[in-house]
């Protein structure tokens, strides 16, 4: 296979197909429930232009890129990572594959955490032995023996506060809990096969002492304890006053580094855009040193740094410009037209249902359906397929992009990134998710975990928190109740990491992240 096709299938079928198959219309029918992807065991494929030839056993399989499998074969794409042929469940029951399998993670709660793994092919035997109860000290681990099963792929790392791990080991899996001190009590199901477990964290924060100390002229560290609507937690807050150094956003598309990592040479540093867990593609603005590395996406919250009056906190949005021979054209905004604009070497731009530009010193170099490779020292914009006026500019056309940023600041802001939902404006509550494209009920807002957030004051001072036991919507009166007169949150949680002189003070273990928000003090930066 070479490094081009090697480059352009894999990432495409990664992101494209595992998070977006609904949406791009790839799949032919409906797009099918079983969205879980595993690495097919002895699987061998082969890789030619945009087709993907899987070998497995007696059957052979060959999907193609915009018109799915030449048998007619009624199941989802195929993934390519490494060297595993990942497939998921509408695959593996077309073949027959009958290995036991973990078709899913649910949990539920918040004082009590109900987690629930569903099982396929598992017989109430094997899961028997699992009948058990206890306790676990902050830090300890529980574990428990699993039989040995397919894992899907991107299985969940934070359960409500709780560290999850399944780690296949010689002819079973382990399953390790980790987190606060916890009761807990776990119990198998059958018909159909599934294993509860049932966690009570211990949040009697009675022992915590409150501290609060001067870590540079104009920084302060506290760690207090909060009572929200979702119970007690430990709060961390670092204080910025104005003019003590300067704000950046670190990190990079595609490169996944831990916040120690991004956090060198800075004081401080607060993890802050999301990311596809998939390739570690950064989602929505990211802009660093003045250039724009990816766009707004969906009308979420970002930050700006490096603008007139401090940090600057409002929903984003962005309008996209061509100018060809044929003079100047509106492609669209980022939010709402089906627009992007991807500089990342490498990266795969636009989906079945796009038109990509692929620009290179000025000059069209590809202007064909999507996903198509972003060249070195290049970019690729995909627009709306049905956009004629940019579908009839042909390879050797002259052009150049112009994004703007709205609201304008952040057009000027040398540093900014997107991550959500905003939480407060003009010193009132402006929580509004769905807004924002966040569904009601999804983990990372309404789950009982680590919040990270920022914040600024009516004076300029800016806050940096992370609340180890909250959910999304209490973070709106921690704000308030600190007296922000704007704030939004951050990727949370086991994403949330706060660095304080190169020490994280809020977890024992770190995540790999795309960016994050540093402080370098005024003599440092200087």
């Amino acid at each position: 296979m070479s490094a081009v096709l090697e480059g352009l299938v894999r990432p495409f079928l990664s992101l494209a197909l595992l998070v977006g198959l609904a949406v791009c219309g790839v799949v032919r029918g409906q797009a099918s429930e079983q969205t879980a992807y595993y690495a097919l065991p002895g699987a061998v494929a082969t890789v030619s232009d945009d087709a993907v030839s899987i070998a497995y056993g007696p059957y052979r399989e060959t999907y193609v890129a915009g018109l799915g499998w030449l048998s007619n074969l009624t199941a989802d794409p195929p993934v390519l990572r490494g060297e595993d042929v990942l497939v998921n469940a509408s695959i593996l029951d077309a073949l027959g594959v009958s290995e036991p399998r973990l078709a899913g993670i649910r949990y539920s709660g918040g004082a009590e955490v109900r987690i629930v793994l569903d099982f396929v092919g598992v017989s109430p035997a094997a899961l028997a032995g699992l009948r058990t109860g206890g306790s676990r000290d902050a830090g300890a681990s529980l574990e428990l023996r699993l039989p040995q099963l397919l894992l899907p792929a991107g299985t969940p790392e934070d359960v409500a506060g709780l560290e999850l791990e399944l780690v296949p080991v010689d002819d079973d899996v382990r399953l390790r809990l980790t987190g606060p001190a916890f009761d807990y009590a776990a119990f198998p199901l059958e018909d159909p096969p599934r294993l509860v477990i049932d966690v009570t964290p211990h949040r009697d924060l009675s022992q915590l002492v409150d501290m609060e100390s001067e870590v540079a002229p104009g920084v302060t560290y506290r760690r207090y304890r909060v009572f929200s609507d979702s119970g007690p937690s430990v709060v961390h807050l670092v204080s910025v006053a104005p003019g003590s150094g300067e704000f950046r956003v670190v990190g990079a598309s595609r490169v996944a580094m831990t916040v120690s990592e991004l956090a060198s040479g800075a004081l401080v540093a607060l993890n802050a855009g999301y990311f596809d867990t998939s390739d570690y593609a950064a989602i929505g603005l990211l802009k660093i040193d003045h250039g724009l590395l990816s766009l707004p996406s969906r009308g979420r919250a970002g930050v700006a740094f490096g603008v007139q009056g401090g940090p600057l906190i409002d929903r984003l949005d962005a309008d996209v410009l061509i100018t060809t021979a044929r003079g100047v054209l509106r492609v669209g905004t980022a939010n709402g037209d089906g627009v992007s604009v991807t500089t990342t070497a490498g990266a795969l731009a636009g989906t079945p249902s796009q038109g990509v530009l692929v620009i290179q010193d000025g000059v069209v170099e590809e202007n064909k359906i999507g996903p198509r490779l972003v060249p070195e020292d290049g970019l690729a914009l995909a627009y709306p397929a049905t956009n004629r006026e940019l579908a009839l500019l042909d390879t050797g056309d002259r052009v150049s992009i112009e994004t703007s940023l709205r609201p304008t600041g952040f057009q000027a802001a040398a540093y900014a990134v997107e991550a959500g939902p905003l939480l407060v404006r003009d010193g009132v509550a402006a929580y509004e998710p769905s807004s924002e494209g966040f569904a009601s009920g999804q983990r990372i807002l309404d789950g009982l975990t680590q919040q990270a957030a920022i914040g600024v004051m009516p004076d300029g001072t800016t806050l940096l928190v992370v609340a180890e036991t909250m959910r999304g919507q209490d973070l709106v009166r921690l704000f308030l109740e600190l007296g922000a007169d704007r704030a939004m949150r951050f990727d949370s949680g086991s994403s949330s990491t706060l660095v304080i002189g190169g020490k994280v003070v809020n977890r024992k273990t770190e995540r790999k992240v795309v960016s994050a928000v540093v402080f370098i003090p005024t003599l440092a930066s200087r």
